[in-house]
């Protein structure tokens, strides 16, 4: 255990809590490491051996966001529905998601738009999560036979690019005033037909 009594998790997961709401107060432009250390009541030299710079904390605040994002998504894939079915609930869960973070956290969610358009790993790993996801929804509607389509995968990109005005950061902040859901769905009902689907 550091000198802090913490254990590494416990400074990391504080730092985190503490970056969130001074980011919420004050603007991800004005936050500093040395306020979040006075925060933890802990050095700034204790702060720095798990986030050296203000961008690694930043990127810790947007890592745990996306986490919890995969992990709702991935509980509507569990769900004992037909893959119609869960298709809808998960594309209208991840439109929602991003909508309401840059409506209840807008500083928050400039954080996460500049580590997307870094294309930090963390960001990456999110994308490849959906795309994981998204293939596994697909690849039940071909067993069940509901669409038709070459691949699962193929079916995934199709599906997935023709969304990304729902889902893309910035065109989601783009679009905050609108109310999108029931256009998201015509996509989907037009993409679903286009597979065969009914």
């Amino acid at each position: 255990m550091p000198r802090t009594g913490l254990s590494p998790e416990e400074i990391r997961e504080k730092a985190t809590d503490a970056a969130e709401e001074r980011i919420r107060r004050h603007g991800f432009d004005k936050f500093r490491l040395v306020d979040i250390a006075k925060d933890l009541d802990v050095s700034h030299v204790a702060l720095y051996k798990h986030f050296p710079d203000k961008s690694a904390l930043l990127d810790s605040v947007s890592e745990r966001w996306l986490l919890r994002m995969d992990e709702a998504l991935l509980k509507v894939t569990e769900k004992k529905k037909s893959a119609k079915d869960l298709l809808w609930e998960w594309f209208l869960l991840f439109h929602q998601l991003k909508k309401e973070k840059v409506q209840t956290d807008p500083e928050l969610y400039k954080a996460f738009d500049n580590a997307a358009e870094a294309k930090k790993t963390f960001v990456i790993k999110h994308v490849n999560e959906m795309h994981r996801q998204l293939e596994g929804i697909l690849r039940k509607a071909l067993d069940e036979k509901s669409i038709q389509g070459e691949s699962a995968s193929s079916l995934e990109k199709v599906f997935f690019e023709s969304t990304v005005g729902f889902h893309h950061p910035k065109l989601v902040y783009q679009h905050l005033t609108e109310k999108r859901e029931k256009l998201l769905k015509q996509v989907l009902e037009t993409l679903w037909s286009g597979a065969g689907g009914s």
